[in-house]
């Protein structure tokens, strides 16, 4: 079932919907009319460690495919009336592997669910669609249960070339916080579900 917001946006309200078996073709369709995003990622990239092609198209696709119907890869679609527009991708751990063989990382929690991941159609971009996906996977992981929610922004000059992990203003008007960095480029941003911060609250400046 989509959920409606009625904030106004640029070409009509936008609404979301979590990835399923029932809105695969939505995610499909959003994927393949931008080439599968990134040259055909369709957005595996993190969910395996090791190597990775992402020219793949087909492969990753049919790879992200079975992962939805089995339930195993989790996600907001946003919607601008009834046309998929936007993406966010989210999950457990475990989900999102990649995150893990990251030097240097150590998770806020032992167990903490993540971001990793954001799209925007072209002609949607710069109107509201990154937000509302990002409010809208919290709202859905408060609802699987998760405890705290990591992401790993992109700030400086390699924000214009990795747009697909956000921005740290973009979480920190999300509530975020800032716990330590995340490789030369990155930050680990952390939120508590429970309405307490992480216990890693301290940040230092990438190395």
């Amino acid at each position: 079932m989509r959920h409606q917001e009625n904030k106004g946006h640029l070409h009509g309200a936008l609404s979301s919907a979590e990835l399923d078996e029932e809105t695969w073709p939505d995610f499909e369709r959003l994927f393949a009319s931008n080439g599968g995003v990134w040259g055909g990622c369709w957005c595996m990239f993190f969910h395996k460690r090791g190597s990775f092609d992402s020219k793949a198209y087909d492969k990753n696709k049919d790879a992200k495919e079975a992962l939805a119907r089995e339930g195993r890869a989790h996600g907001t679609i946003v919607y601008c009336g009834d046309e998929p527009v936007g993406w966010c991708q989210f999950g457990p751990k475990e989900e999102l592997a990649r995150i893990d063989g990251k030097r240097g990382y150590t998770p806020t929690i032992p167990d903490p669910w993540r971001i990793t991941c954001l799209f925007v159609a072209p002609g949607h971009r710069r109107s509201g669609v990154a937000k509302f996906a990002v409010q809208e996977s919290v709202r859905y992981m408060k609802g699987l249960k998760a405890k705290v929610v990591e992401a790993y922004p992109v700030e400086g000059e390699r924000s214009a070339t990795l747009l697909w992990m956000g921005t740290p203003g973009l979480y920190e008007r999300e509530g975020f916080i800032r716990v330590g960095p995340f490789g030369k480029h990155s930050w680990v941003y952390s939120l508590s579900l429970s309405g307490r911060r992480s216990s890693k609250t301290k940040a230092r400046g990438p190395s």
